[in-house]
């Protein structure tokens, strides 16, 4: 009986082949007995023993000779045509002797258990091809992976153990039409038979090949355009600046065209340089297993992390084009185990980057209501832009248009169609050598700039990029005319000059900018008088106007902090997340934003958490809770509420109020409990807000809150200093919100000081039942240094803090009161009290001191508590000393 010949039949499986492909091997005609035997007798035996032996195929053939007279095999390969079994084989030798690179494979019948083994070397520049048409008694598939025996093809230097993730497969009886086909890109390869269980003949038939990886006919595909990533599996990183024309780039599933291994997560990075660009992705085939969405699938992110935004998922058969705008997005191509028939082989696609402007696509601007601006009342709109031609003339253009900022444009951040952020691009109107672009803001604005790219060729500085302080206007022959302001450059960039928005490796280069300290800025861009296509000078970037009245005094030194000082900020106002400023474009990573809250010396402040999105986790891989919101929990108790998690916290998306020596005073993160807001924090110290987005993408962008904060007149606690002998120092009851989770922070020190020499008694008490943890008071030695004097004053500030000494006594709540003896000559002493609460501290500090004035003394000092009885007996010895002396003297 001859075997089924599927590769002689191409057309037996029209819908099939424009999808699954393989190498097609041809050999004389389809009658023959098999690839490499015409017929199994009619021709003259070698040497002469016969004329009625096999006959061979006329091109690559040769007779087996005694061991099998009605056969032929490849001519290289005839000592296997009784056992092909455990055995090598040279591309370079095959080719050598036969003049082919692919031939067939029959193994022996086995009875299992048992095992073969194929060696494949192939040459330089090709890949191991492998053609499944008939399996017998090997194996069988449980539902989830092959048991009783397989057939597989690896990686003949490592082999996982178990080959659990490696492509198996197995089946009772089965022809395959057309062939399962598996590709091996990883050199030489070893394709295992092996048989665990009882059978009475196990056998498979294949032809192997190797395939050129320079096919054109897409057999020996292999991806164009994308470098793969260091220590993967299979990721690959794609950059529009190494697919500039179609067809550049083109991705697949591992082992396409053939069947792609099992139990693999491969990702796919899609990078590009400029906000104006968007990705294309076409996918000219996508075949998956039917039925098995849940296991084998594409998805789509917006981002670099998997924990990115959803954009689509793919599955099952189907071709498909998707378009978004970047700065990243991740295709990850997910595979379960094989199962059968095995008639699948994953996707390819072809990758575009364009250039586009698309209004409906692009983020949204800042706008506020009126100046000035507003906290919490922003609304989203596109920016507008007035764009002003070397005339003077202006034309406006509309914030619904898709016109890019370019020269000659100025921005207002008031106003009808003010824009609180956007992006620029010198490239977007006509060439001009000057180029110019003002940003104008409310009275209260600062300007911050971010450049993303730009390119700058001329020598010597002829081109050059300036950002000037103030509104400047510059006469035709390039020379500055007239300027409100001062004419220093906060940043100059001389030509030659080339920087892009990421690195070789497509990550995102450390940010160039600057913050204004006025509310006008001007960017000022001389180049070349004409343009040249292939070297066009250009700079593009992102601005923000930050309204300093409202959100704090912007730090020009990081990405995303503000300060709000009680003496000079609203007496209340509000804070929220900067999701949508234009200049976080170039950020994929952590994001942390902060804002500061130092209350005056006489003066606390209340941050109120009103508003939370539910947040999520950006895990490292095999974390518990990976990318969910579950990885990090939320728990409030009566010292505040804390972020639980197994991983650091800078992996989740959290909200933070910070005291400024660090403590956390209250976290929330992952799915929280709505109910639990608002969370209140009232503190007499510095208080941090810390806004953090485990992985920040511009399109996905971080997690929604508002909170509002209140600086509040009160003088309950501070850093103060006292030197009456006694006085007393008592908690003051302050407003509530009365909400569940309100917390009362404090760190107060005291100063006790005198000049004299004294006994100093202090007596705390308190009617509150609370723990140490609630709240203490602890009394310390002073620790050295000089103590400004006047009660009631402002002490050392954080001086006072940094002056308690050595702890003597420590005073909770549940002790109720108590009375400490300090010891004689301890003239300075420092009381702190410490309080994270859900409760106010009540409580009362009174002391009184034993004074000595030197004046008035008529014997030694007073001695100490503890060593009076010590002491009265060096007393009385000084004192008759004293009095013989005094007769020796009366004598003289």
């Amino acid at each position: 009986m001859r075997p089924p010949l599927p590769l002689l039949l191409l057309a037996a499986c029209a819908a099939c082949t424009a999808q699954i492909a393989w190498t097609p091997i041809f050999l004389d005609g389809s009658s023959q007995v098999d690839l490499w035997t015409q017929s199994s007798s009619g021709c003259a035996c070698p040497g002469g023993d016969g004329d009625d032996c096999a006959c061979c195929v006329r091109d690559g053939a040769c007779p087996c000779g005694d061991v099998a007279p009605a056969r032929c095999a490849q001519c290289g390969m005839e000592q296997y045509c009784a056992n092909m079994c455990n055995i090598t084989i040279d591309s370079r030798i095959l080719k050598s002797k036969s003049g082919k690179t692919f031939g067939q494979i029959k193994s022996p019948s086995i009875e299992g258990p048992g095992a073969c083994s194929y060696f494949l070397q192939p040459d330089a520049g090709q890949r191991v091809e492998i053609q499944l048409y008939r399996l017998v008694s090997v194996g069988k598939f449980n539902g989830t992976s092959c048991v009783g025996g397989w057939l597989q093809l690896g990686s003949a230097s490592a082999v996982p153990a178990g080959g659990a993730a490696e492509t198996r497969l197995c089946g009772a009886n089965e022809r395959y039409t057309p062939p399962v086909v598996l590709f091996a890109d990883h050199g030489a390869s070893t394709l295992e038979f092996r048989i665990t269980e009882k059978t009475v003949r196990s056998q498979f038939l294949a032809f192997f090949s190797f395939t050129s990886l320079s096919n054109t006919q897409g057999v020996g595909f292999h991806p164009r355009g994308g470098s793969r990533i260091p220590h993967t599996d299979c990721d690959w990183l794609y950059q529009d600046v190494s697919c500039r024309g179609p067809g550049s780039c083109v991705l697949a599933s591992p082992g396409y065209p053939g069947l792609y291994p099992p139990h693999r997560r491969c990702r796919y990075l899609f990078a590009t340089n400029s906000v104006h660009t968007r990705v294309k992705i076409m996918f000219t085939s996508i075949l998956l297993p039917r039925n098995h969405c849940t296991t084998d699938y594409l998805t789509l992110r917006a981002g670099s992390s998997p924990s990115a935004s959803l954009l689509g998922t793919l599955c099952s058969e189907r071709t498909a084009t998707l378009e978004h705008p970047g700065p990243n997005l991740l295709l990850e191509f997910n595979s379960g185990p094989l199962v059968p028939p095995y008639d699948y082989n994953g996707f390819i696609a072809k990758l575009e980057f364009i250039e586009r402007v698309d209004s409906s696509g692009s983020p949204p601007t800042v706008v506020p209501a009126s100046p000035p601006l507003a906290a919490l009342t922003h609304h989203m709109q596109h920016a507008d832009r007035i764009p002003i031609d070397s005339s003077g003339m202006t034309n406006e253009v509309s914030g619904g248009s898709s016109a890019r900022m370019g020269c000659g444009a100025t921005v207002r951040a008031y106003g009808p169609g003010g824009a609180r952020s956007g992006h620029f691009d010198s490239r977007a109107g006509p060439w001009r050598s000057q180029c110019v672009i003002h940003l104008l803001g409310a009275p209260t604005d600062v300007v911050q700039v971010s450049l993303f790219n730009y390119n700058l060729r001329l020598p010597s500085c002829r081109s050059h990029i300036e950002i000037l302080e103030g509104v400047h206007e510059f006469g035709g022959r390039g020379e500055r005319d007239r300027s409100e302001r001062g004419d220093r450059a906060l940043l100059r960039v001389c030509g030659p000059a080339v920087r892009e928005a990421r690195d070789p490796a497509g990550r995102f280069l450390i940010r160039q900018a600057v913050t204004s300290k006025g509310a006008n800025l001007t960017i000022l861009v001389r180049r070349a008088t004409q343009q040249t296509p292939d070297e066009e000078e250009f700079v593009d970037g992102a601005f923000a106007f930050h309204d300093e009245q409202h959100e704090g005094t912007a730090s020009p030194d990081a990405t995303c902090a503000a300060t709000h000082y009680g003496l000079s900020s609203p007496a209340h106002g509000g804070v929220s997340a900067p999701s949508h400023h234009h200049i976080f474009w170039n950020i994929e990573e952590r994001l942390l934003c902060t804002h500061r809250f130092i209350p005056a010396a006489n003066q606390s402040v209340t941050i109120e958490i009103q508003r939370l999105e539910r947040m999520w986790s950006a895990e490292p891989a095999g974390a518990a809770g990976a990318g969910v919101a579950g990885g990090c929990r939320t728990a409030c108790g009566d010292a505040g509420c804390e972020c639980r998690s197994h991983t650091p916290l800078y992996y989740h998306d959290h909200v933070a109020l910070v005291a400024g020596d660090g403590t956390h005073l209250s976290c929330l993160c992952g799915d929280f409990q709505a109910a639990w807001l608002p969370v209140v924090v009232r503190s007499w110290t510095s208080v941090r807000l810390e806004y953090s987005v485990a992985h920040y993408t511009y399109a996905s962008r971080g997690f929604e809150y508002a909170a509002a904060y209140s600086f509040n007149d009160d003088a309950m606690c501070g850093q103060r200093t006292y030197t009456t002998h006694s006085g007393e120092i008592s908690s003051r009851n302050v407003s509530v919100t009365g909400s569940l989770n309100e917390f009362f922070y404090q760190q107060c020190t005291w100063v006790l000081d005198s000049n004299v020499e004294r006994q100093l008694f202090i007596d705390i008490t308190s009617e509150q039942d609370k723990s140490c943890g609630s709240w203490n008071i602890t009394l310390h030695e002073w620790s050295g240094g000089a103590v400004g004097a006047g009660e009631g004053g402002a002490g050392g500030g954080a001086g006072l803090a940094a002056a308690a000494g050595e702890l003597l006594y420590t005073f909770c709540a549940r002790h109720k009161n108590h009375t400490y003896t300090l010891p004689w000559r301890l003239n300075t002493v420092v009381i702190r009290l410490v309080a994270l609460s859900r409760q106010q501290p009540l409580y009362s500090i009174r002391w009184r001191s034993q004074v000595v004035r030197a004046n008035t003394r008529l014997g030694p000092p007073t001695p100490a508590p503890a060593a009076s009885a010590a002491a009265s007996s060096l007393g009385l010895t000084a004192a008759l000393l004293y009095c013989v002396l005094c007769l020796s003297l009366l004598i003289q």
